[in-house]
């Protein structure tokens, strides 16, 4: 028994070990990654601007019709870039110090349904209902949904909104270059086309990557954007979508049915976000 007692010691603190190291790793990558991030928007938004717009113009197409293209690729970047730029810089909401005083916890109105006489034994600030300790950024976070490694912050109570939109229309952005980009993109990566093309070849190979990575974060918005609209329309984050999944086994195995509490319905959860 005591071997054993040990050897799971060991165990907890090497996984805890383990985790540590891959806060640090989040917190040192995150910067990296939002860099990335402008940079791959840029990318894909100088290759739109630059190539394709040009190329469509070169191709016949009516200048009412170029406006209203370059109108709307200016529209859906602006917005992805508000977006993301909210969901980088607003903090996600963090509680009051505790012990909370409740005549100053009534004082905050919107957060009221949130605020609950507990502390985190880690931050030591008050941990009301739906707010969890974020492990990297070291404090309890309101109604926390994760802890996003693309925006180098937590998404909660104030950003998430900012957070779906973001999605929202990088997702629309990415559908538009697509669509836009297809004929292009098969002169680009075909050789035989491409001795026709009057494209320099790094251009040819501009278009080919942006289409790619557009297509490919598109497909993985439509996964996430998905689970996230479903995360919305139910009132749960993904931490309480984890926990009632668990809940719910366990309710179906005693014969009863487990109930998000927080449910409104899909109208009212979609206006709360």
């Amino acid at each position: 028994r005591r071997r054993a007692r040990q050897m799971l010691r060991c165990i907890s603190g090497c996984c805890g070990f383990c985790l540590d190291c891959m806060d640090i790793v989040l917190r040192v990558l995150g910067p990296l990654m939002v860099l990335l991030a402008v940079c791959l928007i840029g990318f894909v938004a100088y290759t739109f601007f630059t190539i394709i717009i040009p190329h469509l113009s070169d191709n016949g197409t009516s200048t009412s019709m170029l406006l209203m293209q370059m109108a709307l690729g200016c529209f859906l970047l602006v917005n992805v870039m508000y977006n993301y730029t909210m969901a980088v810089c607003l903090r996600a909401g963090q509680p009051p110090p505790f012990p909370g005083d409740a005549d100053k916890d009534a004082e905050l109105g919107q957060l009221g349904e949130f605020l609950q006489l507990k502390q985190c034994h880690k931050c030591l600030l008050s941990k009301p209902l739906r707010a969890h300790h974020c492990s990297v950024c070291k404090q309890c976070v309101l109604k926390m949904d994760h802890h996003c490694p693309w925006i180098n912050n937590c998404v909660g109570f104030y950003n998430y909104r900012y957070f779906c939109l973001f999605m929202l229309y990088l997702a629309l952005g990415c559908l538009y270059v697509v669509l836009l980009g297809y004929p292009l993109f098969l002169e680009a990566a075909s050789p035989t086309r491409r001795r026709f093309l009057e494209l320099r070849f790094a251009d040819a190979q501009c278009v080919s990557l942006s289409w790619l990575v557009s297509l490919c974060i598109f497909l993985a918005l439509c996964i996430l954007g998905g689970f996230h609209m479903y995360l919305v329309l139910t009132n749960q984050t993904t931490i309480e979508f984890h926990i009632n999944m668990s809940n719910g086994h366990a309710a179906r195995r005693k014969g009863e049915v487990h109930r998000n509490p927080y449910d409104l319905g899909r109208s009212r959860n979609f206006q709360e976000v």
